[in-house]
């Protein structure tokens, strides 16, 4: 996990100082890297309308949600995109707050660590960095 911290430490940098599509993609790639090895575990980007963008250990999803017409039940579909088909305006929104992110990543690896120790040491580790 060294590596991947690394590589956060580094793209947070970059993105802070330069908020650009391309710098903003390598940031969630980089946050991607880090998640616990979960299936119930995401990011929300942003949300538009009904969808919400996520970040996960697989890359990014949409979100689908809706309420049944005669039943109060909500349903939810997940999609699979890449990278570059987040919508600018979500990709902005990152790009102008990654702490946001940041600090969402050290609640999920703080909380993770209660079960699996060794996510503890990282979770500190974001947390500085989200300050930072």
């Amino acid at each position: 996990m060294g590596e991947e911290l690394l590589r956060l430490k580094e793209t947070t940098s970059i993105l802070r100082s330069q908020g650009s599509k391309e710098n903003t993609i390598a940031f969630l790639m980089a946050i991607s890297q880090l998640l616990p090895p979960s299936d119930d575990l995401a990011l929300s980007l942003g949300k538009k309308g009904t969808h919400e963008y996520v970040v996960d250990r697989r890359g990014v999803a949409v979100i689908t949600t809706s309420q049944d017409e005669y039943l109060p039940f909500f349903s939810a579909m997940e999609k699979r995109i890449n990278y570059e088909s987040i919508p600018p305006d979500i990709l902005i929104k990152v790009a102008r707050e990654p702490k946001e992110l940041l600090v969402q990543l050290a609640k999920i690896l703080k909380d993770f660590s209660k079960t699996h120790p060794k996510y503890s040491n990282l979770a500190s580790e974001v947390e500085v960095l989200a300050k930072g």
